[in-house]
C-alpha cells in the first residue's frame, strides 16, 4: 500500500521531525483533554494517528475516525482499530445526530476545503461541548512546503485554504464565541465551545 504524506508526517525516521510533531500533538492533546470528553469524533482521520494519540491520553473514552479515503481507513483499522471505530463520511454530511459526540476533532483537515464554513457548520452541529481545530500557519508553512518539494523531501500538500494568524482568529470567532487559539510551531491550533 501507498504510504500518504499524512501517515509519513507520523511515521518519519526523523528525531528533529518526530519531536516536532510530537510537541504539535501534545498541544492539541492538551486542548482535547481540557473538553472532559467521554466520546470524540476525528473528522478526517487519516490513517489514525491522531485518534491512536487521543485515546493513549483519554483511555476511556469512545473515539470514532471518519475520512472520505477507503486507503486510509484500511490502514487505520489494520493498525488502530482495537483503539478507535473508524468508518468513511464526508465531512460536509456527517452520518451522525446532532450533538452526538462531546468533542470534534478536525485536525489538518480545513486548508484542504474548498468551502471551510460549509465544514463548520456539519462539524459544530455533530458537537455536543467542543470542537477542536488545527490547521497551518501561514506564510510559514507554505515557505517551509515549498523548500521541502524542492528539496525533494516533501510532496504538495494540495491546501487551497491559506490562513495566517489574523485570518484564522477571523474564521474561528466568526464561528464561535467562547474559544482559545494558540500556535504551535507552524500549526495553528483553537478550541471553540459549540453553543
Amino acid at each position: 500500500m501507498e504510504v500518504s504524506g499524512n501517515a509519513r508526517r507520523y511515521t518519519v525516521n526523523n528525531r528533529l521531525y518526530r519531536w516536532h510533531i510530537r510537541q504539535f500533538l501534545n498541544e492539541l492533546g492538551r486542548l482535547v483533554v481540557a473538553t472532559q470528553p467521554r466520546c470524540i469524533l476525528d473528522v478526517g482521520c487519516g490513517e489514525g494517528f491522531v485518534a491512536a494519540f487521543l485515546k493513549e491520553l483519554l483511555p476511556a473514552a469512545d473515539i470514532t475516525g471518519v475520512d472520505l479515503s477507503e486507503a486510509a481507513l484500511s490502514y487505520a483499522r489494520k493498525h488502530f482499530g482495537a483503539l478507535a471505530t473508524f468508518r468513511q463520511a464526508d465531512i460536509y454530511a456527517l452520518p451522525f445526530p446532532d450533538g452526538a459526540f462531546d468533542t470534534v476533532v478536525c485536525s489538518e483537515v480545513l486548508e484542504h476545503l474548498d468551502e471551510p464554513d460549509r465544514a463548520m457548520h456539519e462539524l459544530k452541529r455533530v458537537a455536543r461541548q467542543y470542537v477542536v481545530l488545527t490547521v497551518p500557519l501561514e506564510p510559514y508553512f507554505q515557505w517551509l512546503n515549498v523548500l521541502g518539494q524542492w528539496l525533494g523531501v516533501s510532496d504538495d500538500p494540495g491546501h487551497v485554504q491559506f490562513w495566517n494568524r489574523k485570518g484564522f482568529e477571523d474564521f474561528v470567532h466568526r464561528h464561535f464565541k467562547e474559544v482559545e487559539i494558540v500556535r504551535k510551531h507552524i500549526y495553528q491550533l483553537a478550541r471553540g465551545r459549540v453553543e
